[in-house]
């Protein structure tokens, strides 16, 4: 039980803190910066949660030729899919890093 439901929750709970701390540097500090960070960990997170969930398939034993096959689309459709129901885990977390992130600027004030 904790590993089917609690681990993939806290990585994904971990990962939306990093990655919008790693993006942090190289968007700008200012208004716009602040939703580009939003945006870009959002389309990370959401990849990142996706191929969690190809890992997972993976890992219990499906074959990456069933997954992906002759024609990839089905598989790459399902897995983006679960990546965004996965967002009701790390967009709330996602939101409340980006929030913050205008404590650690440099050179702008906000």
């Amino acid at each position: 039980m904790i590993l089917s439901l609690a681990l993939p929750a806290a990585l994904l709970i971990a990962a939306a803190i990093l990655v919008p701390r790693g993006l942090e540097p190289v968007v700008p500090e200012s208004l716009g910066g602040l939703v580009l960070l939003g945006l870009l960990s959002a389309l990370a997170l959401w990849a990142l949660s996706g191929l969690g969930f190809a890992l997972l398939y993976l890992l219990r034993g499906a074959t990456f030729a069933l997954l992906a096959g002759e024609n990839a689309a089905p598989a790459f459709r399902h897995f983006a899919a679960l990546g965004l129901k996965a967002a009701l885990i790390w967009l709330p977390v996602l939101v409340l890093a980006v929030s913050t992130a205008p404590r650690r600027w440099k050179t702008a004030t906000w």
